[in-house]
């Protein structure tokens, strides 16, 4: 007999969308809903996280017109900026200079990603080349590659993910500043981008310890994250201590 979970409310609103790695998709609404018979597949590309988060926009709509008001964007329009984040482009953009640092985000780490693309293969043929010649053990070359290849599926991920959900966390700027549950809502994005970023400065060390001849490229690549976050810090200065349902 299977055990009954509670589900935990609201947790698909300031998720990664990277359910292959949740713990808790037997507790989400969203995900019962949208893989009522589990996940068919197992790719993690920007597309996939694109129509992902387009969903749950069409889930939470519900809870956005609950406590919307009339300056607030629509939800139409809400989708239609967080698609621009993904090369979407409106017919009219209001420049911002926090999505602009994550537009160009976007646009290196494509660049980054089509010139190294193989980067992962070559680790691997350098690790069965040390595991014979005896320089380190297979289970050390095996936990290597998985680190290396961890890093690799984060920066893919979340290089979608910042950019589309800070375009989202800006809507607390349209208009929203007596509006406490609107407020809290949007700080919530901001979290998850934080959190997002955090992952990926991360592995964009991992990458660095290991490639000392990339350096230039990854410390880029760092550099400008490091602004956004920054900037994210100075424009939510609320949002770290945001606890987000069942991830915090």
């Amino acid at each position: 007999m299977s055990e009954e979970v509670e589900p935990i409310p609201n947790i698909y609103n300031y998720c990664d969308s990277w359910c292959e790695r949740c713990p808790f998709t037997k507790r989400c609404q969203n995900f019962a809903l949208q893989y009522p018979n589990g996940l068919k597949q197992s790719t993690m590309s920007a597309e996939t996280l694109v129509n992902r988060l387009l969903e749950t926009l069409e889930l939470t709509k519900s809870y956005i017109d609950k406590a919307r008001q009339q300056r607030l964007l629509p939800e139409a329009k809400m989708v239609q900026q967080e698609a621009q984040a993904v090369g979407i482009q409106p017919e009219t953009a209001s420049p911002n200079p926090l999505a602009a640092l994550c537009d160009e985000y976007l646009k290196q780490t494509a660049t980054w990603l089509k010139q190294e693309k193989d980067l992962l293969e070559q680790a691997g043929h350098q690790q069965a080349f040390e595991t014979n010649l005896g320089i380190r053990s297979e289970e050390e070359a095996v936990a290597l590659l998985n680190k290396l290849k961890d890093a690799w599926e984060i920066i893919k991920w979340y290089r979608t993910l910042i950019p589309v959900k800070v375009i989202s966390a800006l809507q607390m700027n349209r208009g929203m500043d007596h509006n406490l549950t609107l407020r809290t809502y949007f700080n919530g994005k901001a979290k998850l981008v934080l959190v997002s970023i955090d992952h990926s400065l991360l592995a964009w060390h991992t990458l660095l310890e290991n490639y000392p001849e990339k350096t230039d490229d990854v410390l880029d690549m760092l550099v400008l994250l490091d602004r956004i976050r920054k900037q994210m810090d100075a424009t939510f200065p609320d949002a770290r201590q945001f606890r987000r349902p069942g991830l915090d």
